[in-house]
Parts: C-alpha cells; sequence; structure tokens
C-alpha cells in the first residue's frame, strides 16, 4: 500500500461505526468492481483486509476468490455494509433489533439481501444504495443527518453562505440553489452592474484536482459548444481557496418546476421543449461528449422574445469518449433512476445513454410517474393531460427506454425528428360528450337508453365484466314440461291469442300464426340454452376480443363507455335476453373495432 492508503479493518478500529455518508461513498464503488471482476471472469468478494481506502480516492479492491452463487455474493457485502455501519460483527441470523439505531432507508435492503429476500445480485444493490440519496449527484451526495445515533460523528455542516463577498469583479448580492459538487449565486458587476450567475466550487472539493479537472470541463464543453440550448460561460477562476465559473443569468424554471406549477403539460409542448434538448446533445454527441446526467432538474426553459426555449444546464459530469479527463475506475457518476443500465455499472457509455436518460424524462413528464414508482415501465398510450399520445411517440418513448442499449435509438437526432413531428400534430380534440360518443358509436335511440344505463362507475364496470368474462359451466335447462301452468296473458289480448297461451300445444302440431301483427313467440320446448346457440360464435369472439385488449393494454386503457357497452353485451347473454341479443353484440363489437383502432391494436 501507498503512503496513507488504509484498509477498511484500518479506518474501522480507527474510528469505530462509519457516517452513512461514507458507507454510501464507498460500498456501490466496490459492488461495481466486483462485478467487473465477475465479468472479466474472476469472480470475487470484498472483505475488511481486501479493501483499501486510498487518500482522497474510490478504494481499490483485492480479489479473493469466490465461488458461490450470486445472492450469496450479495449477502456477503450486505454483511459487509452492516459491520460498516455498526462497528460490529454481524450476526448469523440478523432481526430487526440488530439494526438499531440505524436509519430506516439503508436497513430495508441491507436487512433483505442478509437474509437472501433482497438483490439478487451486486449490480440491483448497488443501485438501491445509490437511490437513497436525495436527487443529487450520486458520487457527491452529501448527506447531513447522522446515520446512526450510536455514531459519535457529528453531522456535516452547510458551507457558510457568501452573500456579500466579492469574486472577481461580481459580488455576490443573493443565493440561488446548491447542488452535490457546489453553489449558486446572482453575482453583480461592481461597476457595470450587469448581473450573471456564479457556480462556486465547494472549498472542500477545491483541494481536489480531479474534481477541480471535472469542473473546468464543464466550462470547457459548453465554450466549445456554442448552442443556443446550452448555458453561455463568460469565465472560469481558479484561485487559491476557491474554484468557480461565470455564467450567463437565466431567467425561469425547470421542466420539473414547470410541470409541477402549470401540468400536466399537453403533450406537443413536451415533445417541442425535449427536441430542444435533442438538439444540444447531438451537439455535445458530436464533438465526443456524453452529458450523463440528463434529468428534468437539468432542463431549464426560458422565455426568448415571446418563445420558450430550453436549455441543458449541468455538463459537469460529461464525459469526453475519446481523450480529455477519464473517469476513474468503478467511478459512478449521475442520478439515480436517470442512469442507463450500463452506466450505473460502471460500464463505458456513449450517445445511448444520453437517449436513456432523456426517455426517462420524458416518460416521467407524460405519465407525471416518477421513475422511481415504476418497476416495468408500462406502454403509454394516453398522457396525463388526458390526451391520446400519438402511436410514433409511444413506440419512441418505449425504445429510448431499453435496457440494451443496442435496442435504443443511436442518436439524439432519430430521437428529435420524431419530436418534432409530433410537435406539429395538431391539438387532441376535447373529450366527446357520452351522446356524442354514443351517436359515433352509432348506437339507434333505443340502444342508448340501455348504454346510458351501463355507464356506471369504472370500478363497477370492471367488478362486472371479471363475472361476465369468467368461464362458465354451461349445463342444459331441462324442457318444461308440456303441461306446466302459464301466466295469464294481459286481459287486452285476442280471445284466440289467449287459447293458444294457456293451453298446452298439441304435438307435432305447429301452431298457427296471423301474418299482421307478428304475435310473441311460441312458448319454447327447448332447452333454453338452445336459444343462444346462433349467437354463440359472436359471443366467444366479444370475450376474445375485449380479454385481448385487457391483457395487452390494462383495463385503465378502455373508456367507461367501451367498458359498459361490452357489459351490457355480456349481461343480455347470461340473462338470455335473445331479443335484445342481436343489437347488444353489435354494439359491443363496434366498440371493440373503435377501442382496437384508438389502440393501434
Amino acid at each position: 500500500m501507498n503512503e496513507g492508503d488504509e484498509t477498511l479493518a484500518a479506518r474501522l478500529q480507527r474510528e469505530g461505526a462509519l457516517s452513512l455518508e461514507e458507507v454510501l461513498r464507498l460500498v456501490p464503488p466496490i459492488c461495481d468492481t466486483l462485478v467487473k471482476l465477475g465479468d472479466a471472469g474472476a469472480p470475487s468478494t470484498a472483505t475488511l483486509t481486501s479493501v483499501v481506502l486510498p487518500a482522497g480516492q474510490n478504494p481499490r479492491v483485492t480479489p479473493v476468490p469466490f465461488d458461490g452463487s450470486a445472492r450469496e455474493q450479495v449477502r456477503q457485502l450486505a454483511a459487509l455494509t452492516f459491520e460498516l455501519l455498526k462497528g460490529l460483527p454481524p450476526p448469523p441470523s440478523p432481526s430487526s433489533s440488530d439494526f438499531i439505531g440505524l436509519r430506516p432507508e439503508i436497513v430495508r435492503p441491507v436487512h433483505a439481501a442478509m437474509v437472501g429476500t433482497g438483490a439478487m445480485d451486486l449490480f440491483s444493490f448497488a443501485r438501491q444504495l445509490r437511490s437513497l440519496g436525495s436527487g443529487g449527484t450520486a458520487s457527491v451526495e452529501r448527506l447531513e443527518v447522522p446515520d446512526t445515533r450510536l455514531s459519535d460523528k457529528a453531522p456535516a455542516m452547510k458551507s457558510p453562505g457568501l452573500v456579500g463577498q466579492t469574486f472577481g469583479a461580481y459580488e455576490l448580492v443573493r443565493r440561488l440553489g446548491e447542488g452535490g459538487m457546489g453553489e449558486v449565486y446572482v453575482g453583480r458587476h461592481a461597476r457595470l452592474g450587469r448581473e450573471v450567475a456564479i457556480k462556486v466550487l465547494r472549498e472542500e472539493f477545491a483541494a481536489m484536482p480531479d474534481v477541480v479537472q471535472r469542473f473546468f470541463q464543464e466550462a470547457k464543453v459548453v465554450n466549445d459548444l456554442k448552442h443556443p440550448n446550452t448555458v453561455e460561460i463568460l469565465d472560469f477562476v481558479e484561485e487559491p481557496g476557491r474554484v468557480y465559473l461565470v455564467m450567463e443569468l437565466l431567467e425561469g424554471r425547470t421542466i420539473a418546476e414547470l410541470d409541477r406549477e402549470q401540468g400536466p403539460l399537453q403533450v406537443a409542448r413536451i415533445a417541442k421543449l425535449l427536441a430542444m434538448a435533442c438538439d444540444a446533445l447531438e451537439a455535445a454527441h458530436r464533438l465526443g461528449v456524453v452529458h450523463r446526467d440528463i434529468k428534468p432538474e437539468n432542463l431549464f426553459v426560458i422565455s426568448e422574445h415571446g418563445q420558450e426555449r430550453l436549455k441543458v444546464l449541468d455538463f459537469g459530469v460529461a464525459r469526453r469518449l475519446t481523450g480529455g479527463a477519464q473517469t476513474q475506475a468503478g467511478l459512478v457518476l449521475g442520478t439515480p433512476f436517470y442512469m442507463a443500465p450500463e452506466q450505473a455499472a460502471g460500464r463505458a457509455v456513449d450517445a445511448r445513454a444520453d437517449v436513456y436518460a432523456l426517455g426517462v424524462t420524458l416518460y416521467e413528464l407524460l405519465s407525471r410517474t416518477p421513475m422511481s414508482a415504476v418497476t416495468t415501465p408500462q406502454r403509454l398510450l394516453r398522457a396525463a393531460s388526458g390526451e391520446p399520445i400519438p402511436q410514433p411517440l409511444t413506440s419512441l418513448v418505449a425504445s429510448m427506454l431499453s435496457l440494451d442499449p443496442s435496442q435504443r435509438p443511436v442518436s439524439a437526432r432519430q430521437v428529435e425528428s420524431v419530436l418534432l413531428e409530433v410537435a406539429k400534430l395538431p391539438p387532441a380534440p376535447p373529450a366527446p360528450t357520452t351522446g356524442q360518443a354514443l351517436a359515433h358509436a352509432g348506437l339507434t335511440e333505443k340502444r342508448r337508453s340501455r348504454a346510458l344505463l351501463a355507464v356506471i362507475p369504472a370500478g363497477l364496470v370492471t367488478a362486472g365484466l371479471i363475472v361476465l368474462l369468467s368461464p362458465r359451466r354451461e349445463e342444459p335447462t331441462p324442457p318444461a314440461p308440456l303441461e306446466v301452468t302459464r301466466p295469464a296473458p294481459p286481459a287486452a289480448l285476442a280471445p284466440v291469442l289467449v287459447k293458444q297461451l294457456t293451453e298446452p300445444e298439441p304435438p307435432r302440431q305447429p301452431i298457427a300464426r296471423p301474418q299482421k301483427p307478428t304475435p310473441p313467440p311460441p312458448v319454447e320446448t327447448k332447452p333454453a340454452e338452445d336459444a343462444l346457440a346462433p349467437f354463440k360464435p359472436r359471443i366467444a369472439e366479444v370475450r376474445r376480443r375485449f380479454n385481448e385488449l385487457l391483457r395487452r393494454y390494462g383495463e385503465a386503457q378502455l373508456t367507461t363507455l367501451e367498458k359498459a357497452i361490452v357489459a351490457q353485451a355480456l349481461a343480455d347473454v347470461v340473462a338470455q335476453r335473445v331479443a335484445e341479443l342481436d343489437a347488444s353484440l353489435s354494439d359491443a363489437e363496434h366498440a371493440l373495432e373503435e377501442a382496437e383502432r384508438r389502440l393501434g391494436h
């Protein structure tokens, strides 16, 4: 080991239990290194003595051969994590009482992994740990709450405010916000009065050459781009004890703030704004630069000559594909849930990593569902605004979110072309009224009244469909004896018809039917189920088509009217309302055709 290096065992012996901040900084890179060793055909595990902590750098892992399962590999690393957090050897059968004093968010993944019910591989375990931060850049998140009540470490302190200090020719007049690496202030030129944004690197990072180099890289990349959809960098200053960027001051909001305040945003507006992001990213990719931290908080919307313009911010973790600063082995930069799988695993990335992150952003804006709450993204057919999503945009989002980079669009330009076409589409028409929907379905006046009764709350419709679509054993109804007593017909009927309805039919003698008007049909002497025989193929087909739509698209993608019309037809089947069944099935078939056309089935 080099001078100043120490093992994890030495660190524990010297300091006792580590802070949660320190554990989240150390364990994911250890996972990444073990994944790389496994990919290289040398599966390994990590111990307190095999992990070395170089001063100011990520941990270095000496391979320890391992021949167990992936889940056992995770269990061992979770046990190591427990020992770092508690300063105590891990129990052989951990219980909830062993985790007393630790914060619940770290207990959940570590406990589950130790008992064999959590992450199934090291990549998943590392991703769970990285997701515990507050959403800033993962590698430099600074958690300001003590990790454990048993720790003797004081909470990390915020850097003192810099308002009132002078940076070059600028006085800092107010604080705009902070990120993982620094703070942003409004600076005013002492003589000219011009206001700018000044991004100040945190003092502790200003002493780290690699971080300063990355900070400078942001200025260099953006300056090289000179793109209307990126922020203009005016100066980069490195002085003893402080490093800062001088940038143009943008007046506006991030697209995340815009969505919270004005959302849900219209589909065309989302497409138009993110097409501008694609244009900036395409320019960066042509220069061999991957942004690696695309997310709604880094997409800033301003008003320019009455038009919205989007600016891509924060190239601080960007990486050049050839030449320039290189990311250290095992160091993963980015924001959880927006990182492409290959990026989260610490592998080489290209433009398709930015395409994935933009796909996550697009998914969240259209659905207003954070990716952190999604296990498997569903196909988006209707936006949170209520608009139907055009089929090209549905397919685009699905391809952008592919876990396999080869299945994603190869460039931001491809994404931009689809978004621009979507942005040009006319606004979706307002949702039709019930009357308009019924008329569009081609329902007659008689059928409209029945369909209106069928438009009941969606929950009840779905419950009814579950019953109606459930397989039934059809057992024949025995024929009614000819001597059965029939209810007396209304007095208004003609005497001859009364006699026909109340007396038994002579065997093998057809009933004389008057031509005008047509009387009620004769009393059935066959099993009642035979009356449905002519309709059975249509009934089976309606059930099949409806079940297929539910399976492929989910109940939420069908309108209440469509579900109600199908429910009415199947209710007629169950009640054996033969006289109504032809019209009911026709309505259901027409509704299913409309649903299939609308969903692109």
